[in-house]
């Protein structure tokens, strides 16, 4: 029996997969229903669009909105239109029910040594070893009726201290920002009317050395399975959970389905782990370095995978 604690994106994902391959699955929540969860419900829905076809979900069944415009101001540079190569919105808690059919227990996963677990859990990772290297950033988020930018909306604070965004729902604007200093992220949201305020904290960070401990198999943000320039976890939590998924078919032991899965996800945790160099160089004060010039090329792959394409020129006038 495999137990998978967490009904977010990655957990119900998983969940989906292999309920459908015929696995003794169960999946844990202690979250009361219909509870709301921190997120800024922007993806690519290019890159999104295979994983619901695993799952037999159709894009209009969870899309928001789509093909509108993206501006891109700040530091050094005015507001420019960036291309938008998919970014859209969706409906995160449906497609998180339609994942994994409603079927979460509601109640917390047990500890059981005979049986694995999954902690997909995202921040607290739950059911994993703390990490000496976890790196947090404060966000708030607002859901409100109007917003002065009618498409995706992003201005990026100096010395890459964080962001502040604003994306258009079907009838509404979520509406946040995520930064190293809490007054500043403050400072940034307080003016807009809100019908829902959250806070939270998102890990920055990959945790490389606690991804697996036991019979615990960490996925999504609670091993920093996310992007450390935009703090977007949607498309990486399916990516991680598709990898584990992929490395439960190939064994029935859980110390071999670790080794295979922490190889399938290495590339792209090295990938993270030097943007989030990059990232923190930059916030230090260390812009021109070998490793920065060539992590801007991650980072702006970062960027258009989220959704929307930027110059590296623009890039660089934010950091000089």
């Amino acid at each position: 029996m495999w137990n998978i604690a967490g009904s977010g994106i990655a957990g119900s994902y998983l969940y989906g997969r292999m309920r459908r391959e015929g696995y003794e699955v169960r999946i844990f929540d202690p979250k009361v229903k219909d509870f709301y969860i921190p997120c800024g419900f922007a993806t690519n829905k290019n890159l999104l669009r295979p994983y619901l076809n695993n799952l037999n979900i159709e894009m209009d069944q969870v899309l928001e909105v789509e093909n509108v415009n993206v501006e891109v101001a700040g530091n050094n540079f005015n507001p420019i239109q960036a291309e938008n190569v998919g970014l859209c919105t969706i409906n995160k808690m449906k497609m998180e029910q339609l994942m994994c059919g409603g079927e979460v227990l509601q109640s917390a996963c047990p500890s059981n040594p005979d049986q694995p677990i999954i902690d997909a859990t995202g921040i607290s990772r739950f059911y994993l070893p703390a990490s000496r290297n976890d790196k947090k950033m404060f966000a708030i988020e607002k859901v409100s009726g109007k917003s002065e930018y009618k498409g995706f909306y992003f201005y990026f604070f100096p010395e890459g201290r964080g962001y502040f965004w604003s994306f258009p729902l079907r009838d509404r604007y979520h509406i946040g920002a995520g930064g190293i200093d809490l007054d500043e992220v403050k400072s940034h949201i307080e003016r807009y009317e809100a019908i829902r305020t959250v806070s939270r904290r998102i890990r920055m960070r990959p945790i490389n050395e606690n991804i697996t401990s036991g019979n615990v198999l960490g996925v999504g943000e609670s091993i920093g399975y996310i992007s450390p320039l935009l703090g977007e976890g949607i498309i990486p939590a399916l990516e991680s959970a598709e990898a584990l998924f992929q490395s439960i078919k190939k064994s029935d032991d859980i110390k071999e389905i670790s080794i295979i899965y922490r190889d399938r996800i290495s590339k792209r945790m090295k990938e993270f782990e030097k943007i989030a160099n990059l990232v923190e160089n930059v916030q230090s004060g260390k812009i021109i370095t070998p490793s920065n010039i060539f992590s801007l090329k991650l980072a702006l792959n970062e960027v258009k995978k989220f959704g929307f394409s930027l110059s590296l020129r623009k890039i660089l006038a934010h950091f000089l």
